[in-house]
């Protein structure tokens, strides 16, 4: 970690790069780091995810979108494990600071601090502030907070090192901890609310003992889609999106699949070496960008590779 908060350090022009449609913890986590460091500038690939817009209204700082700003020495990514996302943005080098399964990302990067049992990206930012000895103003705890309560399920999922994190920037936040409502609203805008509709009113049902997986296909929001069969009781939530002629797979899981297994180790790289392309996550939830415009072979060898690690054979069930 030394390595790392040496070159954040030493950096003039950083640039803070978020994944694609940037989430509360990784849009969090680039504001959050970028206040603590005092420079730089925030580098969205591909736009911010409406719940996360409501950060863009607390920060003055500077805002790059789809491009890495001219002058930038160092690049620093947030919250995402592989190249394709953060496409369009391409840097020959990084800094990583990450809690999914490691991607090719990790190959370009000169430093790094990634472990996969922290609940946020942003409780790693919250880490690395405290073993640096750098100050966490008020300004920028309130991003971090807002990105680790949000990814985490408000403490739900992380370990002990998540709580402390938590800890850390409650006692930081000071005033500001007022905006937090507002900030964490869980309201959703009409698209995603067909989409959410539109998951479970195509989605189809595969039983294996008492694990229940759903499989479905929206044209967006896919993160809310597969959220909201999840929230209906479903052990593995499937949901693609056909992209030109690619595939992109969301998937969100119980504590009782990820027992068995991990969807960033185990079942979205697995997709991505069958067909091309790239998958990751953590054990819980991830993405797979897939070479391939037939979602149902792509249900088949989920269902395949599920039967494969599990041991058990899955049967169709009506929803």
């Amino acid at each position: 970690m030394s390595e790392l908060t040496e070159r954040l350090e030493n950096a003039v022009a950083p640039a803070f790069i978020t994944h694609r449609r940037a989430d509360r913890d990784s849009l969090g986590a680039a504001l959050g780091l970028q206040t603590i460091l005092g420079a730089g500038t925030i580098c969205t690939p591909a736009g911010v995810t409406n719940p996360a817009r409501a950060l863009l209204k607390v920060t003055d700082a500077s805002i790059c979108e789809g491009t890495l700003p001219d002058e930038c020495d160092v690049a620093v990514v947030l919250d995402a494990p592989s190249t394709d996302r953060i496409s369009p943005v391409s840097p020959e080098s990084v800094l990583l600071i990450d809690h999914h399964e490691p991607a090719d990302l990790i190959n370009r990067a000169d430093a790094s601090l990634v472990d996969t049992d922290a609940g946020a990206t942003a409780e790693l930012v919250t880490r690395l502030a405290t073993v640096a000895d750098w100050e966490i103003p008020a300004d920028a705890a309130l991003p971090l907070l807002v990105g680790l309560l949000d990814d985490t399920g408000f403490l739900r999922d992380g370990g002990p090192q998540t709580s402390t994190a938590a800890a850390t920037l409650f006692g930081s936040v000071e005033k500001h901890a007022q905006a937090l409502p507002e900030l964490l609203e869980q309201s959703t805008n009409r698209d995603e609310r067909i989409a959410s509709a539109t998951s479970v009113l195509r989605s189809s049902g595969y039983r294996a003992g008492d694990l229940f997986v759903a499989f479905s296909e929206v044209g967006a929001h896919e993160g809310t889609a597969a959220s909201r069969l999840r929230s209906a009781g479903v052990d593995l939530a499937v949901v693609c999106s056909t992209q030109g002629d690619r595939i992109r797979v969301t998937a969100r899981a119980s504590n009782r699949m990820t027992d068995q297994l991990s969807l960033g180790a185990t079942l979205l790289p697995a997709l991505a070496d069958e067909f091309g392309g790239d998958g990751g996550g953590h054990a819980g939830a991830g993405v797979a960008n897939l070479d391939i415009a037939d979602v149902d072979t792509v249900i088949n060898v989920v269902l395949e590779i599920l039967e494969s690690e599990i041991g058990m054979t899955f049967s169709e069930v009506g929803l």
